[in-house]
């Protein structure tokens, strides 16, 4: 299922020959459902310009009259401002009426509205009354289902409302996502369901009931108001299928996480509906476009996810005496930073403490630069360099030009976009844009290799990911730390002094980028003292002793400024780990393991409240499954996304937890016996590790083959030559690109053939 490109039509030849029926004297009239978004607002950007194109084409210009929906006001008022930038002097955007109608070039009517898909407030009391009526013979699933038949049917009212009677739309591209609809805005039917007693299949039927009343709406809209509906339509993680033969299978083992749950279900009702909509008649795009950069944001604090904050609040609730964090922080609905504070330590097995973690008022996070990605939310440059490597997907200006085209010159002629009214939209060399983006600014260059640079946010599915990617984030500070040590003494006071105004400024400045050269000299073992001495680090003392100076520091010098400050931002980086959701485990001074958590933990999804908590969250898990709680806890630090950051390597083969476990884990302490252990494996099964001995052993692995690469070759080497080298001979150290390797590495690239190009499965 791929693209062709030299058999498609120019636009050209598309505008001055093959413009649907009437559409050079009406307005071409379309409605984009999710039209603020990362592939719906792509689609409103590209129809606008094909308009304003059309002179250069025809005689006859065209003129357009397009209806976008968002979520909000301050969407709208986001999106109306990346309209004016991306025209800028090539078309005026009047404002007609603030937030609702816009005129572009003096063509083009664009008015927007503001469209919630939400369940009916009184869902709950309604089936709870018909329980209370209908007695023995109350069957939800069919109370639920005859209750949604008779609700408003959103899409279908919103084209109805425009009057299309008199004339026919071109299209009506729907780029809301149904799956995360169904999977992330429910909450209500699952309580639901826990309250009947319903187990979590019926709970999935009685969500496909509820989607099929949109299903229903936007079979009418094409039977009767316009030529096309397409469905912009997301598949899980993004599009990560593979097509054998003729069957498509959505693939999910990217998601070994807590919070991967959720993607099955996404999974299940991307299945579910890409089969009602071409049962239906509808288009249907697999758009594949999980990382989408539909803009990038600069200086700007975090949105904390809505779960998370949901518990956040429980917690509150159960706790008014001594809340875990203070209730106002929730109401800006971003992330704040709390201190790191230990949960109990690593090795008991016993709930030793019921004292209460409060982890107080936070302070509001605000990162260098942040991906705005459609429905994914906010990602780091780390996240997004990754994703784009492993999953291929297609920019979302590609898949516009695909929607657009199809709707309004229909079919290609030699070669269709649709086969069967269904396209598995693939990669194509354009994604080569969205990498080139990410790696030509200096300033996103300083969000993904700064000495402070957050490599992962809060939004994605996979703590694991998350964990993997925060890991060589803390490495490549270490790393700048003990190059900044050796210049220390010789920096002048008041140059220190002055560099405390952006010591992040300060620090790329007087240091250069880490390189596999640099972990060269530095062993196992010192690599896991240092770094926990970098999780405990808060003083002048301790900062000092992180860049290995050794003389004295006297009071109020420009010196003790400097390292005060410095152990302060170490510090508020180690938190700002911990308040993502991401616990780490260290060695701590005493030689044992620590735990240092934020109030939310994602890889056991949960919010801690009690020092005891973890421990008691991982013996239920032992005791459901028949396992140890040392299986237990080995188990969930290594295959849902801790960082782990002592010298020893856990390997883990358990893609679920179950009595095997204990034959599946294991704590190794060598490269050597990592090897010997993938090697029992069978080719392309799931694995995952952790630990600095394995870190150490798959940074050595990917350096001896970048290393050994050959320029002589040409392309030959592949995804080697993906690695930047320096004037000097050093191969740099590139978070993303180390992370796009395990990834592939474990099994969990995108697979469609070109994979084989890529790093084989194992270390």
């Amino acid at each position: 299922m791929r693209t062709i490109y030299h058999e498609f039509e120019s636009l050209e030849h598309l505008l001055a020959q093959r413009l649907l029926p009437g559409g050079g004297d009406l307005p071409i009239r379309f409605v984009v459902f999710g039209g603020t978004g990362a592939v719906g607002g792509a689609t409103v950007l590209e129809l606008c310009q094909l308009i304003l194109a059309s002179p250069r084409y025809r005689s006859r210009p065209l003129r357009g009259e397009v209806y976008a929906t968002g979520l909000s006001e301050k969407e709208i008022a986001g999106f109306v401002g990346r309209l004016r930038m991306a025209f800028g002097d090539q078309a005026e955007v009047e404002e007609v009426k603030p937030l609702s109608h816009y005129r572009v070039g003096g063509v083009i009517d664009l008015h927007f509205s503001i469209l919630l898909l939400s369940l009916p407030r009184d869902l709950r009391e309604h089936v709870l009354a018909a329980k209370a009526s209908q007695g023995d013979d109350f069957q939800p699933e069919a109370v639920m289902a005859a209750y949604f038949k008779d609700q408003p049917r959103p899409f279908q009212e919103f084209v109805e409302s425009l009057n299309p009677d008199e004339k026919l739309l071109h299209a009506v591209v729907v780029s809301i996502p149904l799956p995360s609809v169904a999977t992330y805005t429910m909450e209500v039917i699952d309580g639901l369901a826990d309250e009947l007693g319903l187990d979590h299949r019926r709970a999935q039927l009685i969500k496909t009931s509820y989607l099929k009343t949109f299903i229903r709406g936007l079979a009418t809209i094409q039977q009767r108001y316009a030529r096309h509906v397409v469905m912009a339509h997301t598949t899980a993680v993004g599009g990560m299928y593979r097509v054998d033969g003729g069957t498509a299978e959505i693939r999910l083992g990217f998601a070994h996480s807590a919070l991967g749950k959720k993607l099955v279900d996404k999974k299940y009702f991307a299945d579910e509906l890409t089969q009602l909509y071409i049962d239906h008649g509808f288009y249907v795009l697999v758009t594949a476009a999980a990382i989408g950069i539909d803009a990038v944001d600069f200086k700007v604090p975090l949105p904390l996810d809505r779960s998370v904050r949901q518990m956040l609040q429980v917690a509150i609730d159960e706790n008014p005496e001594n809340p875990p964090v203070d209730a106002g922080d929730l109401e800006s609905g971003e992330i704040q930073i709390y201190p790191a504070l230990r949960a109990a330590r690593y090795e008991d097995g016993e709930a030793a403490w019921d004292e209460g973690l409060s982890f107080g008022s936070g302070e509001r996070l605000i990162v260098e630069a942040a991906i705005r990605s459609g429905e994914n939310g906010l990602f780091s440059v780390a996240n997004c360099v990754a994703l784009y490597n492993v999953m291929k997907v297609a920019i979302p200006e590609e898949l516009a030009m695909v929607l657009v085209r199809f709707a309004l010159f229909g079919p290609e002629r030699r070669r269709g976009w649709f086969e069967d009214k269904l396209s598995y939209y693939a990669e194509t060399e354009n994604a080569h844009f969205a990498l080139r983006l990410l790696e030509n600014y200096p300033e996103l260059n300083r969000a993904h290799f700064g000495v402070f640079a957050v490599q992962a946010y809060q939004a994605l599915g996979s703590s694991t990911h998350q964990a993997r990617l925060h890991e060589l984030g803390l490495l490549m500070m270490l790393l700048r730390l003990r190059q900044f040590g050796k210049l220390f003494q010789n920096i002048p006071e008041q140059e220190l002094v002055d560099g405390l105004d952006d010591i992040g400024s300060f620090f790329l400045h007087h240091t250069g980028r880490p390189a596999y050269q640099d972990l060269e000299k530095i062993d196992v073992a010192t690599l896991a003292t240092e770094l926990g001495r970098l999780c405990e680090a808060g003083t002048a003392e301790a900062a000092g002793r992180l860049i290995g100076f050794e003389g004295d520091i006297a009071q109020g010098s420009g010196q003790e400024k400097f390292l005060t400050h410095l152990g302060q931002r170490l510090q508020r980086y180690v938190a700002t780990i911990t308040s993502l959701g991401i616990p780490i485990i260290y060695q701590g001074a005493s030689g044992k393991a620590q735990i240092l958590t934020g109030p939310y933990a994602a890889p056991l999804d949960m919010v801690v409240t009690r020092r005891g908590d973890m421990v008691r969250k991982l013996q239920r898990l032992a005791e459901k499954h028949g396992l140890t709680y040392e299986q237990a806890r080995d188990w969930v630090v290594v295959n849902n996304g801790f960082i782990d950051l002592r010298p020893h390597a856990l390997v883990n083969s358990a893609k679920e937890p179950g009595p095997d476990v204990a034959h599946q884990v294991a704590c190794l302490s060598s490269g050597d016996e990592i090897a010997e252990w993938l090697d029992g494996l069978e080719t392309g099964s799931y694995f995952t590790t952790c630990g600095l001995v394995a870190l150490e052993y798959r940074l050595r692995r990917l350096y001896e083959q970048v290393q050994d690469r050959k320029i002589e070759l040409g392309t030959r080497e592949t995804w080697k030559h993906l690695f930047p080298q320096n004037l000097k001979g050093r191969h740099l150290l590139s978070p993303g690109l180390i992370e796009t390797v395990r990834m592939y590495s474990e099994g969990l690239g995108k697979v469609t053939g070109t994979e084989a190009l890529w790093p084989d499965w194992g270390y």
